[in-house]
């Protein structure tokens, strides 16, 4: 983005890129994790359960590339070290299961994660639909993904799993 559209951003640049590298960093750990549970899990639901998980981690990874491409825009440079992503994410573990043959118990931790990429994009987008008008709309498109996960997640869970909560 040129100068002209950096200035259009209304908002604390500062804050706002650390809350879109936030959003990118919990999205590249979205996509490992999903992948990795998707290689993981194994027993009778698992076929169906993997190829959920590996779409949600392709989605996961595409919303990387968004972020990526929107901190640039407003100036800044994502994390450009994997090993570094950790100390800009959300500060909450993917709560896997004992067994990868749990099924429910995965479904309930991506449903957790999905959860805290909800509320992260809905502040984003209360932050900024007034004063970025740009973010707000890449944050309002990842906000409908992670809300329509939600809903395909308690549907497949069977219940609103009560007890997770989200980040």
């Amino acid at each position: 983005m040129g100068e002209l559209g950096r200035r259009f951003a209304r908002v604390n640049r500062a804050s706002l890129l650390k809350e879109l590298t936030r959003a990118y960093a919990d999205e590249w750990f979205a996509h490992y994790n999903y992948q990795f549970t998707a290689n993981a899990l194994w027993g009778h639901h698992s076929p169906s359960t993997t190829e959920l998980l590996s779409r949600k981690s392709a989605e996961a990874f595409a919303r990387t590339n968004r972020l990526a491409q929107r901190i640039l825009q407003l100036g800044g440079q994502p994390v450009s070290k994997l090993t570094d992503l950790i100390e800009h994410a959300t500060d909450k573990p993917f709560k896997l299961p004992a067994s990868m043959s749990d099924v429910q118990g995965v479904l309930k931790a991506v449903l957790d994660a999905e959860r805290t990429s909800l509320r992260t994009y809905q502040k984003l987008y209360d932050r900024t639909r007034v004063k970025d008008p740009v973010t707000a709309l890449l944050a309002q498109e990842c906000l409908a993904a992670v809300v329509g996960g939600e809903e395909e997640l308690e549907r497949l869970i069977g219940d609103r799993a009560p007890g997770m909560k989200g980040g």
